[in-house]
Order: structure tokens, then sequence, then C-alpha cells
């Protein structure tokens, strides 16, 4: 066995979290029951008093390396991570979401030598109990995040030359990071596999406040053409969430 794990690529596997008491066991659990055997835990608690620290003591014997300090928001808990990790590819999972039993196995399959990007799909899941499908869309990056962060493995190779998410972005920070990315010429690879699962509400259910990062992010990468498109959609897709939304997941949708 050790053997057949020296030959697979090291994945390091990040979450952030915050406060997080009633749902981050569910994510630690999947991370750590992964089909896939070459991994390593990275945890970044920003500092909880909820209960939080006590689910995590529980398996501190099963994450790699664990981190408790306040912090300045969900993209410098990122940026932690990163720099503590080790493996070949690092995929980034938080309290609220959590894989599929084989997520690792799918993507380090899909890959190649050749591959720096990839990404899958994930099932929102609303209070409700409704739930629905979501397929990351490479060739739709231009008009937002359609590319779902959960089920996105990027190599630590690619981070090491693109740099640290922004953190003056509370929501938007990893479409600014995978604009950058693509920016650099780096192809994003996707598999049309469920890779995670997302609970609608947390900080990115703010789509209103979503909506006017992305716009700010599109203003940094694109020009001419493909800015004025992506503006007019972005507006329209804003228009119709403050004034038209329906929402089944349970979310907040605006301030």
């Amino acid at each position: 066995m050790e053997n057949f794990i020296e030959g697979l690529p090291k994945v390091s596997i990040v979450t952030v979290v915050y406060n997080a008491v009633q749902t981050v066991e569910d994510t630690v659990l999947s991370v750590l029951n992964q089909t896939y055997p070459n991994i390593e835990y990275i945890v970044i608690d920003g500092g909880s008093t909820d209960g939080t620290l006590e689910v995590l003591n529980r398996y501190q014997d099963r994450i790699t390396r664990f981190v408790s300090e306040p912090d300045k928001g969900i993209a410098d808990g990122f940026n932690k991570g990163i720099a503590l990790a080790s493996g070949d590819w690092i995929g980034m999972i938080n309290a609220d979401d959590w894989y599929e039993p084989n997520a690792v196995e799918l993507i380090m399959k899909a890959v190649s030598v050749e591959d720096n990007v990839c990404c899958g799909n994930i099932m929102l899941m609303g209070k409700n109990g409704y739930k629905r499908l979501k397929k990351s869309k490479v060739n739709r990056l231009n008009f937002g995040m359609y590319i779902m962060h959960p089920s996105c493995f990027i190599r630590k190779r690619v981070y090491n030359a693109i740099g640290n998410y922004n953190i003056t972005l509370k929501i938007a920070m990893d479409f600014e990071m995978l604009m950058r990315i693509r920016a650099a010429g780096y192809q994003i690879k996707y598999i049309n596999k469920l890779i995670a699962n997302m609970r609608v509400g947390g900080a990115s259910g703010n789509v209103w406040q979503m909506h006017k990062e992305e716009m700010a992010v599109m203003r940094l990468f694109l020009r001419g053409r493909s800015y004025s498109l992506s503006y007019i959609f972005k507006k329209l897709d804003m228009i119709r969430w403050r004034y038209f939304y329906k929402d089944p997941f349970g979310a907040v949708q605006h301030q």
C-alpha cells in the first residue's frame, strides 16, 4: 500500500471554517473518508467560539495541519492553507460544503501531466429539502462564477505562479482567482462528474453582493466587446435577482 500511495500525486485539501459547529463535521468526514489514499488535510479556523473547535478536536489525529486564529476572511484563510500545503494539487472545501466520497479519485483519474486546473459539478442543497445539480461552465467564465469552486482542484505550482487570493473580496475571490489563472494562459479542464455538495445560505448566498463583486472583477480582466456583453448580462441578472427572484433554497439573496 505504501508504494501504491507513493506513486500517486499528493492532494492537499483545505477547509476554511468559522463558527460552523452544525455543519463542519460533515465537511471533515467527507475529506477523511475519501477513496483516494494520498491526501493531506489542512484546516484553517478563524477563531471560532461556538463549539467548532471541540468538533475539530475529535479528528485532530487525522488532520495534517490545523490553525486556529483570527483572520481577515475567507480569502485570507485560503491563502494560509495554500501556504501550508505540500501536495501537487490543492482542493478547497469549506464548512457548509462536503465532497462526494470518490471526489478526489475522480479528479485525479481525469487529469494528466499537462493539466493544471480541473473542475466538475456540485449539488446545491436548500433548507426545504430541494436540491439542484449545478454544472461548471468554463466557457461562461466571462459572465460570472460559472465554475463551481468546491469542485475545483488547482496545482500548487499554479498558485505559486499566480499568487494569493484577493483578501479585499468577501465573496468573489474565487472568481477573481480563476480569471487571473485563465489570463495567465492556463487551461481549465471540466469533467461532467458530481464532485461536491453545497448548502445554500452561507457567504455565497448573498447573491446581490456577489454580483457587485463579480462586476468589479470583470472591469479588471475584460475589455471592449467582451466587457460590454458581460456587463449587460450581469446587470440584467442583478435586476432579475433584486426584483423577481424566487428562492427555493431559503438563501439570503440581497441586502
